[in-house]
């Protein structure tokens, strides 16, 4: 992909982490970071996140979607593209079932692309102010396609997850999330890190280190890639962070 058709699809796919929507409505972030890739690919980049949140009285949705790439004069040396959305109803204050579907394309991973269905149970373990923990249990379809050997593989997959956020200050906050992803063909764990501070109005800063690794992968690649990223962001809907 040359420099000028991935700087478009950065654009499009502007960067974000999820802002609170509150009782009822939209909130979203948007911006671009600088990224540092290490594994299958050691590239430096620019990357690109949108992500955007809708609550109605029970429901909530959230919609997420990244790129990130980088190339030379000659060839691209790293390209990524995900989307996901993810539809939650709270049935009490503390349970919630939830529905997701998850795209990914890969160009220099050991897995080229992966698409997964899941539906589940959660719970609101922690509801803040301060510490928010949410767990998730699932069951999913996962269809995937090797990069290198082209070998496509359909199972089902088994889904734990939780996420973890401290609001430090007014100002700041901290958050960990974790996905493992299990099926007889493949185990894919996804490791999330952020630290993100407001720098002025709705406007912050985030630093991030993402792990992520497959039990199984193609001959002459490497199970694990991390990611880290700085990015630049701008909040609507609601106050960051």
């Amino acid at each position: 992909m040359s420099r000028c058709k991935f700087a478009v699809a950065l654009l499009c796919l502007s960067p974000v982490a999820w802002a609170d929507a509150g009782p009822n409505g939209w909130a979203g972030e948007a911006g671009l970071g600088y990224l540092a890739s290490n594994g299958n690919t050691k590239t430096s980049s620019l990357n690109a996140k949108f992500a955007l949140n809708y609550v109605q009285d029970q429901w909530k949705n959230a919609f997420l979607a990244t790129a990130f790439g980088a190339s030379d004069r000659n060839a691209a040396t790293g390209e990524r593209y995900t989307a996901s959305d993810k539809v939650d109803y709270n049935f009490t204050d503390h349970d919630y079932a939830f529905a997701s579907v998850e795209y990914e394309k890969d160009l220099f991973g050991p897995i080229g692309q992966r698409t997964v269905e899941a539906v589940g149970y959660g719970r609101h373990v922690l509801t803040g102010p301060v510490h928010v923990l949410d767990a998730e249990v699932g069951v999913g379809a996962r269809q995937s396609i090797a990069n290198v050997t082209d070998e496509r593989e359909n199972d089902g997959v088994a889904r734990l997850g939780g996420k973890y956020t401290w609001k430090i200050s007014p100002t700041s906050a901290f958050s960990q999330a974790l996905k493992v992803e299990t099926g007889s063909s493949n185990t894919y764990t996804e490791s999330v890190t952020e630290l993100k501070f407001n720098v002025v109005g709705n406007i912050f800063a985030s630093a991030s280190y993402t792990l992520r690794n497959n039990s199984h992968v193609p001959p002459g690649t490497g199970r694990t890639d991390t990611i880290t990223a700085l990015n630049l962001s701008y909040t609507f809907g609601a106050k960051a962070p």
